[in-house]
């Protein structure tokens, strides 16, 4: 007879709590959120939504990277176990990755960017490795 897995103890403890909907909100409303700012038209120049002004080197690739992982970590928090968690991450790889094709094909005056597509993936794969550790170090110490 098979085993089942066990379930993610973030999950259970919200399940408890009664907020895992609350997070599926937060996480519905967060991937709205940057499918719409990766969506909106281009920024005007000077304006505080052009990332150029800053002269921060690397701040765009920064924010993806950041973005996607707070993503995976929401996600971590909707996961049952950790196969849907991985079917989760891939999830925000293709999400991420067809935003950048999105940008290219709309012609909003932003340029879809691999470089970009490669900042989402890595905020995916390092809020992933950040979200299993914290899981594993919460577990261990439980």
């Amino acid at each position: 007879m098979r085993k089942h897995a066990e379930p993610i103890s973030l999950y259970v403890l919200l399940k408890e709590r009664q907020l895992l909907i609350w997070v599926w909100l937060l996480l519905s409303l967060y991937a709205a959120f940057i499918a719409g700012l990766t969506l909106m038209p281009a920024a005007e120049k000077g304006s505080l939504a052009d990332l150029d002004s800053y002269g921060i080197s690397g701040l765009d690739k920064l924010l993806h990277i950041l973005t996607y992982i707070l993503f995976a970590m929401l996600a971590l928090c909707v996961s049952r176990q950790y196969r849907f968690y991985i079917s989760m991450l891939i999830g925000l790889m293709l999400f991420g990755s067809l935003l950048e094709v999105f940008q290219g094909i709309l012609h909003l005056g932003r340029e879809s960017s691999f470089s970009d597509a490669v900042a989402n993936l890595s905020g995916v794969i390092l809020g992933g490795l950040l979200s299993w550790y914290l899981e594993r170090h919460a577990a261990i110490k439980s």
